[in-house]
């Protein structure tokens, strides 16, 4: 177990290293000092963060939480699909659940089939979001076939979610929701 954690760590370690060195490199052949980017980016206060974006937030737990935890994931990113299924039931169980932390999900997309995913996530819940995280959950489970067959898992997902197959066509069209 210690040799997995230190074998994850050094990989984390490398993988951050690359990345500010690429970060470095294309700043600076962009003409850009690195160093004001960090800067701009540590600006963000946490009451930046926690400002909704054009879509309400989806939240778990009370609104007075003494934590508010806000993710920004995307329905076609494996690591999410992984915080998803193996620590997200922690955390709803211990803090969640429990009153200690608000949860905001905010979506993300990396690509077309995860904002569609996103979007029938958000029509399925119709604004309920014990019904929204329960959409977000099945499509983390089943990422590989959205991203192989994404028409036909979206459709199953929504019928899964209580939706018509007219219902997930609909929604699929709303450019306000994709916009």
């Amino acid at each position: 177990m210690i040799r997995t954690r230190v074998g994850s760590l050094n990989a984390l370690k490398s993988a951050a290293i690359c990345a500010a060195l690429s970060l470095t490199g294309l700043s600076l052949l962009a003409g850009l000092s690195p160093l004001r980017l960090i800067d701009g980016a540590m600006a963000q206060s946490a009451s930046d963060v926690a400002k909704p974006g054009s879509l309400p937030d989806m939240a778990l737990g009370p609104a007075d939480a003494p934590v508010t935890i806000t993710e920004y994931s995307s329905m076609s990113c494996p690591h999410c699909a992984t915080f998803g299924e193996n620590v997200f039931p922690m955390l709803r169980a211990k803090y969640i659940d429990t009153g200690k932390v608000r949860f905001v999900f905010r979506e993300f997309p990396l690509d077309i089939k995860a904002a569609a995913a996103s979007m029938l996530a958000r029509c399925a819940a119709n604004g309920d979001a014990e019904k929204f995280f329960g959409t977000v959950q099945l499509l983390f489970q089943q990422q590989q076939m959205l991203m192989a067959q994404t028409n036909m898992t979206l459709r199953v997902i929504g019928k899964q979610a209580g939706m018509t197959e007219q219902a997930v066509e609909t929604c699929g069209r709303d450019q306000t929701l994709r916009d």
